[in-house]
């Protein structure tokens, strides 16, 4: 069975990122696969968990962005943590959402919404 978890918050070190799951979660049971999934209708990105038995997902919601962003313009290592504190390492987090987010830009097949949310808080200079 799938399950979505939600980032709460994000807490940004020198050279770690860890972001806080909705729920207790034993991410002990899960393998991180370094892939995103982008979910255009939520404006979410969506990381994939393997469970084993299936996939769940972590959602990184649109207010969650501008702390992900930090990823790429540093070199963190990403983690997600739960209530208990289980931390699982988010790995190629950095390429998958460069990936992305160079190939949403100008891209219609991600809708308007999401490019215009994907360039404001990403490509947009601060």
């Amino acid at each position: 069975m799938s399950e979505q978890y939600y980032i709460i918050s994000g807490e940004l070190t020198e050279d770690t990122l860890t972001f806080s799951l909705n729920e207790k979660v034993d991410l002990a049971t899960y393998t991180a696969t370094g892939n995103i999934l982008v979910d255009s209708d939520s404006l979410s990105f969506v990381y994939l968990l393997d469970g084993g038995e299936g996939y769940s997902y972590i959602r990184f919601q649109e207010e969650a962005w501008p702390m992900l962003n930090n990823i790429l313009t540093n070199d963190l290592t990403v983690f997600a943590t739960s209530e208990g504190g289980d931390y699982l390492e988010l790995i190629e987090m950095k390429e998958e959402l460069s990936y992305l987010v160079e190939n949403i830009k100008d891209n219609s097949n991600y809708g308007e919404e999401m490019n215009q949310a994907v360039e404001k808080a990403f490509l947009t200079a601060s």
